[in-house]
């Protein structure tokens, strides 16, 4: 019997990129650990190689805007060789953007999946902002592009709002639509309803990270790692930084990506981009991470890593967050998005706990994580679902 041929298209492939493209190294992992035959096509190069599987290098994927990559998504799918990829194989796999080349996959009697790991379909900014009041995707957009970049990126990108439903409508052809948490589930389906039946939650395999051993010495450190991002709550990070200076003259909050910003507080250290393992590394001295979103992100690496590593998150009670947390010791230290005051006081509760505590916790933390993402659960997640719909096709 030939093994199960998945094509995977994504723009970008891990080291390049975030959360959501970790995850597709993870479960491409995954799949060729589990006997699936494996063709990726992405816009990069230095892409970080699997065992078993092919690699196609593309350009055109590695557009500057969305838009861009829509269009070279469209023309490529005119093109032969493209047509032929897609022709070998049994399911295509979407885990970013590239949501043209489906009206193709379905023309030529492919399976596919796709796999949000935002809400683009629903939000041209690919953002739903906690407790969303927006009326309309042009305000919600307007509204992010002002606060995240600026008025004239505001006023050029908002009138483009109502190219997003072709996304929607080129979403809505997939066999299948995996969201990573319920909470993300739950706002897809609400304003996309048409996708309600064959929508499915599986959560992102945990990345590899062995123990990491905490050495707290007597500066108190924190971590923030939301870069200048305004929907990862910079403002609110400084806030609480001016706040906490006076109090605590032993406090340091280390940030990454945030070069360049001039008017950082004394108790801030911007350290820039640094590498995966370099980030790793920062929490064997971190009292906590601090995570103050004010987007229902689906499932933020950034958390689960610091549980995995024992670090403490004193996150926004938003997106996928709450329900990672629950029944850990970091339930306790989650805060109202966006509330200031409750984010001071709950950074105050962890730097005032013994190093003792901190240690115990850090154990708890991780032990909760290895349960909730365990490994043979989370694989079998991944493997029933493609079997499954390469099985529907067949039937």
């Amino acid at each position: 019997m030939s093994k199960p041929k998945v094509l995977i298209i994504q723009e970008l492939w891990w080291p390049r990129g975030r959360g959501g493209v970790l995850a597709t190294h993870l479960i491409t992992e995954v799949l060729a650990k589990h006997g699936f035959e494996v063709r990726v096509v992405t816009g990069v190069r230095d892409y970080e190689r699997i065992n078993g599987v092919d690699f196609i290098y593309e350009p055109r994927l590695r557009a500057s805007s969305k838009l861009g990559l829509w269009l070279n998504t469209y023309m490529l799918c005119r093109e032969g060789w493209f047509k032929r990829i897609i022709e070998w194989a049994d399911i295509v796999y979407i885990p970013r953007y590239a949501y043209p080349l489906i009206p193709l996959a379905k023309a030529l009697g492919k399976r596919v999946i796709v796999h949000l790991h935002d809400y683009q379909p629903i939000s041209y900014t690919a953002v739903i902002f906690h407790g969303d009041y927006f009326k309309s995707n042009f305000t919600r957009t307007f509204y992010y592009e002002l606060h995240q970049h600026s008025l004239m990126r505001a006023l050029i990108t908002s009138p483009l709002t109502p190219i997003n439903k072709l996304a929607r409508g080129w979403v809505s052809q997939a066999d299948s639509v995996v969201c990573v948490s319920n909470r993300q589930c739950e706002i897809i389906r609400e304003r996309m309803p048409e996708i309600r039946d064959k929508s499915v939650v599986i959560y992102n395999p945990l990345p590899d990270i062995p123990p990491v051993r905490k050495e707290l010495g007597e500066e108190r450190v924190l971590l923030y790692l939301g870069g200048l991002s305004f929907v990862k709550g910079f403002h609110l990070v400084l806030r609480v930084a001016h706040e906490l200076l006076g109090r605590h003259r032993d406090l340091r909050i280390l940030m990454t990506r945030v070069e360049g910003y001039r008017s950082l507080p004394s108790n801030c250290v911007a350290l820039g981009e640094l590498p995966y393992q370099d980030v790793v590394k920062l929490h064997s001295r971190a009292y906590a991470l601090l995570f103050p979103s004010m987007w229902e992100e689906p499932l933020p690496y950034v958390v689960l890593e610091s549980m995995l590593m024992g670090t403490i998150p004193i996150a926004a009670r938003t997106g996928g967050v709450p329900e990672v947390v629950v029944g850990s010791p970091a339930e306790d230290y989650l805060f109202t998005p966006e509330d200031a005051n409750e984010f001071t006081d709950k950074i105050e509760a962890v730097l005032t706990q013994s190093r003792n505590y901190l240690l115990d916790v850090s154990a708890k933390l991780r032990e909760h994580m290895l349960k909730l993402f365990s490994t043979e659960y989370v694989e079998s997640k991944i493997v029933n679902l493609f079997e499954s719909v390469l099985n529907s096709g067949n039937a």
